[in-house]
């Protein structure tokens, strides 16, 4: 009993182990058949490729937009855009944007850009503009690959100022020009407008008429004299004077005044000729540095017994100036020009030392002392 029993349950493991290993050999062939083209068919996923507007859902292993667009045989150029970036995973949607070049005026103002705008209204979005706000032209609704023109007109609300009365205005005109055309607006032969007629209205909230006038002289004009400078090497640094004082000229002047309503706002000169040129006044500098107090004396303390220290002092009866009370004759002797008082400090003790080189300190009998 018991050895039937026992092989009863040997019997049963051996059919287990066979059920088991049967299993395993059919999972095998299952991934078998999957590593050929069931494999592949896991990896792929769909994507809706949008170029210029245009749907295709194609399948791909990619999973970059670069390696969607390349797997799908899509190519950028220089001006196309795409959404979103290359190196960015795929999510949904990858949308293809084809540039074109469109000629645009804005308000008289010219310029070309590329754009991906398939449309006016897409257009105006991407530039910021109001469908409302703008008058278009030049274009039909579609901007195809070929580019196309395109003027815009933006609303503009400009106030016209003239002789004080001004008068507001909301306009589609591009220029100063157009809106005094819409508004029927005369200007006279010399009137003018501030911004000119050609300015753009774009930015613009005021314009001003002026009406002009012009009035033609012949006047006589005094022209001043030039001031020339020249150097002296015989002269010290501080040194100067004028040693011409020229003349002033006069010329004859054919000016054109120009009013602003009413009050004088420019003067033009048509033409002219000199009745008598101006002669330059010419001043003279000397150029040579002073050089050291070779006498080692008190000329602070002469200065100050004999004009109290003041470089402009003049004397009573006006023969003596300056710090050291020199009379004209002797300060033009020690090589000094023009007044001794009108002379620098500098100059003037360099002048006093010459002098007591020359002379001594009894130059000075009663400060003479005090060197």
């Amino acid at each position: 009993m018991f050895v039937k029993q026992a092989y009863r349950a040997r019997r049963a493991q051996q059919v287990g182990w066979k059920s088991y290993g049967a299993l395993v050999v059919q999972l095998v062939a299952v991934l078998a058949v999957l590593g050929t083209g069931g494999f592949f068919l896991l990896r792929t996923h769909s994507v809706t490729i949008v170029d210029d507007g245009a749907r295709r859902l194609v399948r791909s292993h990619a999973f970059t937009v670069a390696g969607v667009l390349q797997q799908a045989g899509v190519t950028l150029g220089p001006h196309d855009t795409v959404r979103p970036g290359r190196d960015s995973l795929v999510r949904g949607d990858v949308v293809v944007g084809r540039g074109r070049q469109v000629r645009l005026t804005v308000d008289g103002r010219q310029s070309r850009r590329w754009v991906t705008a398939r449309t006016v209204p897409a257009l105006l979005a991407d530039l910021g503009y109001r469908r409302s706000a703008v008058r278009v032209s030049g274009v039909d609704g579609v901007i195809d690959r070929d580019g196309a023109t395109v003027t815009i007109r933006t609303r503009k609300h400009v106030t016209l100022v003239s002789h004080g009365r001004k008068t507001a205005y909301t306009t589609y005109a591009a220029t100063v020009r157009e809106l005094l055309a819409e508004h029927e607006v005369q200007l006279g032969r010399h009137d003018e407008t501030a911004p000119a007629l050609s300015h753009t209205l774009a930015g613009v909230r005021n314009v001003d008429l002026f009406t002009v006038s012009r009035k033609v002289k012949t006047e006589t004009v005094t022209v001043s004299a030039p001031t020339k400078t020249e150097k002296r090497n015989d002269w010290m640094l501080d040194q100067q004077a004028v040693v011409d004082e020229g003349h002033d000229g006069k010329r004859t002047e054919k000016v054109e005044y120009v009013y602003r309503d009413g009050k004088k706002y420019q003067r033009k000169v048509l033409s002219s000729s000199w009745v008598s040129k101006a002669s330059p006044k010419v001043i003279a500098k000397g150029t040579t540095p002073y050089p050291p107090d070779p006498t080692g004396l008190n000329w602070s303390g002469l200065a100050q017994c004999e004009s109290g220290g003041n470089p402009h002092s003049v004397s009573a009866n006006g023969q003596y100036m300056g710090l050291y009370q020199f009379s004209q004759s002797t300060w033009e002797r020690m090589g000094g020009i023009g007044r001794p008082s009108d002379a620098t400090p500098r100059e003037q003790t360099y002048r006093a030392i010459k002098l007591y080189q020359a002379s001594g300190k009894g130059q000075w009998p009663v400060c003479g002392a005090k060197l």
